[in-house]
């Protein structure tokens, strides 16, 4: 792992960016501020329900 300056270890990270209307935006961060979360957490929550939620459809079609 690399390290940087302040012998702190630095995380991997990747930028997403996703366009948004300031009123959607506005909407997501709502949202999460209500839940007691960040932006970054609610969209990591975000992406493992849909996640979750495209495994139990693939599930249920081969279940047919």
């Amino acid at each position: 792992m690399k390290e940087t300056r302040g012998k702190r270890p630095a995380t991997e990270r990747n930028l997403l960016q996703v366009r948004l209307s300031e009123n959607e935006k506005r909407q997501i961060k709502t949202m999460a501020a209500s839940q007691g979360v960040t932006l970054r957490e609610a969209v990591l929550a975000a992406f493992t329900a849909w996640s979750q939620q495209l495994r139990a459809q693939s599930a249920a079609a081969r279940r047919k």
